[in-house]
């Protein structure tokens, strides 16, 4: 009889314990939201159906009665229906590109997801998670938008406006990733392939390094050092860029043929341009525009960022 009062007690710790343990994995998998309704959705260029969602998290953790943000994401499922555990999940550059708009993606990363879905995530501040928009062109001032990428004034200005119904210090590297992991328990994945470029590349080291049991793989193109100040080295990196590009030109007979002598036609361009004696038309504006050196210059080193604009320098020139 004692023996069976010991038995009947075992098995009721062991289901006490089995109870605690089913809702424990429960509660890491889904988060804080449960129940999540996925609908049905498109991404753009993209032909496949997706799945998309939201979750709801605070702007402050640290003031969770404060503003509420929606992290939104899309799903686009593995092709043959049966996925593996570890989706691939991009995470883009600017900062400020939407992963939900990425849809060129999938074209290639397609020979991967074959059993592996497409997780597509706009951080917070971007494209349906709450974006945070600035518009410095002027329409009525063609002289500003010819001076500056980022004219101070309208940044200043936007930051201010932003202020007033965005809490700016909450949309940084940690609560990025932090809301990342957030949507990876709540759609039950296991650990992630993270596929970064630029920008991305570091959100990925900050996100490993906080979660290094949610990463599987991770792939850095264009990489971001963590302890590197950006935009500092921006002027360095064009720089060899651009003689890399003469380089390649000059070492291509049919580039060196066209084009004998890009470095020099460059150098005067530059030249004349800091003289402030170059002015352009401007379309929807009557007489001419100064155009500055600097503006020009950032325009070439936009082209350096990939090879196939790159290739169009020496013709531009």
């Amino acid at each position: 009889m004692a023996l069976l009062r010991r038995l009947i007690d075992c098995l009721r710790f062991s289901r006490s314990v089995l109870f605690t343990i089913v809702l424990t994995a429960v509660a890491t998998q889904v988060g804080y939201a449960l129940p999540i309704a996925l609908q049905s959705c498109s991404v753009p260029g993209v032909q496949r159906s997706a799945r998309c969602g939201a979750i709801e998290v605070p702007e402050n953790p640290n003031r969770p009665g404060f503003r509420k943000l929606e992290i939104h994401f899309a799903v686009i499922p593995a092709t043959n229906g049966h996925a593996l555990p570890d989706p691939i999940v991009p995470l883009l550059g600017g900062p400020g590109e939407a992963a939900t708009e990425a849809g060129q993606f999938l074209e290639r990363l397609t020979p991967m997801l074959d059993d592996r879905d497409l997780l597509l995530v706009d951080q917070r501040g971007t494209g349906q998670s709450g974006a945070l928009r600035c518009h410095f062109f002027s329409t009525d001032d063609p002289a500003e938008n010819l001076q500056n990428l980022f004219p101070p004034v309208r940044v200043e200005n936007c930051a201010k406006d932003l202020a007033t119904r965005a809490d700016l210090t909450q949309y940084s590297y940690q609560r990025f990733v932090d809301d990342l992991e957030k949507v990876r328990q709540i759609l039950g994945y296991g650990p992630l392939n993270l596929f970064a470029g630029s920008y991305g590349t570091r959100a990925a080291q900050v996100f490993v390094r906080a979660y290094p049991g949610s990463v599987r793989s991770i792939y850095l193109g264009s990489v971001d050092p963590i302890d590197i100040a950006m935009p500092l080295p921006f002027a360095k990196a064009a720089q060899l860029a651009l003689e890399r590009t003469f380089a390649a030109c000059e070492a291509d007979a049919a580039c060196q043929s066209a084009f004998p002598h890009v470095r020099d036609e460059f150098s005067q361009i530059m030249e004349l341009l800091a003289t402030g004696r170059v002015s352009v038309k401007v379309p929807g504006h009557g007489g001419r525009v100064a155009l500055s050196q600097g503006r020009v210059a950032e325009w070439f080193r936009s082209l350096l960022y990939r090879p196939s604009s790159a290739a169009r320098l020496p013709w531009l020139i």
